[in-house]
């Protein structure tokens, strides 16, 4: 149950994982712990990623930026019957966005080290990141324009 702590992010971890450790090996697995465990690590990551700055943005600004202009969009679109070129558009975008994030991580690697580019954090790491978000939202609305 200890690799629990792993899970959370490495601030929380610094601040508090010698004391999450230390009342582990005092509590008795049961499903009721695990549970309480696994909803700190979500609510840790949540509000790791609100506080997470990209070029001066938070990181859930940006995903609800790309998300709030993909809604104008498909409601624009839809409404004018031209849902082919939107569903081409998105998923270019969708493309687009993998091929830089990917290329940001791979930047990362080479300038950073594997260890810092994975550990996410690095800025490259954090706007691979961020892309990969930007691909996640417009691969869906190309999948419901597609149906």
């Amino acid at each position: 149950m200890k690799w629990f702590i792993y899970l959370y992010p490495k601030k929380w971890r610094k601040r508090y994982g010698d004391e999450l450790f230390e009342l582990l090996n005092q509590t008795d697995c049961s499903i009721k712990v695990v549970i309480d465990l696994l909803l700190g690590i979500i609510d840790a990551w949540k509000i790791e990623l609100h506080e997470k700055e990209i070029l001066g943005f938070r990181l859930s600004q940006i995903l609800l930026l790309v998300s709030s202009i993909n809604v104008y969009i498909i409601y624009r679109w839809i409404s004018l019957r031209e849902v082919i070129f939107l569903e081409q558009a998105a998923l270019i975008i969708a493309m687009l966005a993998f091929l830089l994030s990917v290329s940001v991580f791979i930047v990362s690697i080479f300038q950073e080290g594997i260890k810092k580019a994975f550990s996410a954090n690095s800025k490259l790491a954090k706007i691979s990141v961020g892309l990969f978000g930007v691909y996640a939202l417009s691969f869906t609305a190309f999948l419901v324009l597609a149906n």
